[in-house]
């Protein structure tokens, strides 16, 4: 059995004492409190009842002797209505009782021999004390009053005495229930008390022993860092699972120890190889930093190389703008000498008209000339001078025809003229229009080669930054591999230390020597 279970065991026992203590002393409280509020409520009522009726009664008798001895008319009927009012409480008292006080049969029995004696009592004075009655000795004895008034009076008293026989009784009664509750929750108490007391005791020692035993063995444990002594495990208890718990730890504990030792003697031989291969990649690492320095200087002649390119082609920029700018003049004037051209055939046109037109008037001229001639001839003599005339207007008409020929055939010439200039004038706006689209796509092209000399620049920039950047990672580096070189000398002296610290605690197996290999450090040959 646990602890815990033997704990929880006492304390049920206890828990079960006090619900029998507390389950006695509330019963016998109950009971106490039921005669209690008996006597209260029936007991004394009923009492105080029985002296209302007998009070009552005595009134009567009273009222009655008095009515016998009054003569006035009056007062007895004033001392008459006294007398019937007494009887009336004396009924009501009775009636009253009989309701809610009978307490048993022998209680029943004397309200009824009262009740009965009462009725009795009435039916005699009540004739007595009728208007006109008269009273005297004889009438007295011979309704036997006296007799009935001390049987009525009797019968109080029995019943009177009857109910403070119960509440005497009662009274014993919880008097008896108080000794024996007492002496039984005594009893109860001690008893608890006593069991409870044993058991804790059992309970205590036993807990106090085992954690002593166990105490003891922690203690050895410590003073001889003895990691192979185990703590008594055999019990189910709760100390019982302390102790497989404290078991496993100093069984983990010395596996850990273990593999410490053995990780140490690891360490050592690996600090060692670190060490060696730290002092090599020193050497590559300067190596490596000389070949940075000598690429950082490669890229700055690269960079001042792209810049001067860069500015060369923002000059060739510049110049193709400019022959652009050429070519947009050249093939302005070209439009305008086409235009001009254009105007001169215009003109040439016109004047072909004109010329047409004049060779048409010289040769009506002409033949207005030959009718002229011939009419001079057909008038002899009076036309000779007119035959002159016309003569002369027929060579010139035929002059005028001639040289309209002439203009006619030079202003044809020029005209086609005109044509293959202006044609040549097209070709050559079209051959401008050509040089200008390729000055612009050379143009496009050094800006494009422009820009991208930039790009190349910032990028070699970058670059040149990344390359003095490395040249610094590389010098840090080699910092570190010499720290780190360092570290690895001081590990091994800690490797040392913790084996020797190790070797402090007797494990199990420690006379074997860690069979873990380490696995010797390889560095890749990168180029320097």
């Amino acid at each position: 059995m646990t602890i815990v279970k033997k704990l929880v065991l006492a304390m049920s026992i206890f828990a079960l004492a006090l619900i029998c203590v507390g389950g006695f002393g509330l019963n016998a409280l109950s009971s106490s409190k039921d005669r209690f509020e008996y006597v209260m409520t029936n007991t004394l009522p009923s009492i105080g009842k029985l002296n209302t009726a007998n009070d009552a009664i005595s009134n009567a008798r009273t009222y009655l002797l008095q009515f016998i001895l009054i003569s006035d008319p009056q007062k007895k009927k004033e001392k008459r209505q006294e007398i019937v009012n007494a009887l009336n409480e004396t009924e009501k008292s009775i009636n009253d009782y009989m309701k809610n006080d009978i307490s048993d049969d022998n209680d029943l029995n004397l309200s009824k021999k009262n009740i009965e004696d009462f009725n009795s009592y009435r039916s005699v004075i009540t004739p007595l004390i009728q208007e006109g009655a008269t009273i005297d000795n004889s009438s007295l004895e011979q309704g036997n009053i006296i007799n009935i008034e001390k049987t009525l009076f009797q019968g109080f008293q029995d019943q009177y005495r009857y109910n403070l026989d119960l509440a005497k009784k009662l009274q014993t009664e919880n008097s008896d229930n108080f000794n024996l509750t007492a002496w039984m929750l005594t009893g109860l108490i001690i008893g608890a008390l006593v069991l409870a007391g044993t058991f804790s005791t059992m309970i205590l020692r036993y807990v106090r022993q085992n954690l002593n035993n166990l105490r003891a063995k922690l203690t050895t444990i410590s003073e001889t860092l003895d990691l192979t002594q185990q703590a008594d495990a055999q019990r189910n208890d709760e100390i019982g699972q302390t102790a497989q718990a404290f078991n496993a730890l100093i069984t983990r504990f010395s596996d850990v120890l273990s593999h410490v030792r053995a990780s140490s003697e690891n360490v050592a031989i690996s600090s060692s190889e670190i060490a060696s291969a730290n002092i090599d990649l020193s050497s590559r690492t300067e190596e490596q930093a000389s070949s940075l320095a000598q690429t950082a200087a490669s890229m700055h002649e690269l960079s001042s190389t792209v810049e001067s390119n860069v500015e060369n082609m923002m000059q060739a920029n510049q110049l193709g703008k400019k022959a652009n700018d050429v070519v947009e003049h050249g093939d302005a004037a070209v439009s305008r000498m086409i235009q001009a051209m254009e105007e001169i055939a215009s003109g040439s046109s016109k004047v072909a008209e004109i010329t047409t037109l004049i060779e048409g008037i010289a040769f009506q001229t002409n033949i207005l000339a030959l009718n002229a001639a011939v009419e001079a001839a057909r008038a002899g003599e009076h036309g000779r001078g007119f035959a002159v005339v016309a003569s002369e207007v027929r060579t010139l008409s035929q002059r005028s025809s001639s040289a309209a020929k002439e203009i006619k055939t030079l202003i044809d010439n020029a005209q086609t003229a005109v044509k293959n200039g202006s044609s040549q004038a097209s070709a050559v706006r079209d051959s401008i229009i050509d040089v200008k689209d390729v000055i612009k796509n050379v143009s496009d092209l050094i800006n494009e080669v422009s820009l991208a000399s930039e790009e190349q620049s910032r990028g070699i920039a970058q670059i040149n930054i990344a390359v003095n950047q490395m040249e610094g990672v590389t010098q840090q580096n080699a910092a570190m591999v010499e720290q780190a070189s360092s570290a690895a000398d001081s590990l091994s002296e800690q490797a040392a230390k913790l084996r020797s610290a190790v070797d402090t605690f007797k494990l199990n197996g420690m006379e074997k020597r860690s069979t873990i290999s380490p696995r010797p450090l390889q560095l890749e040959n990168y180029p320097g």
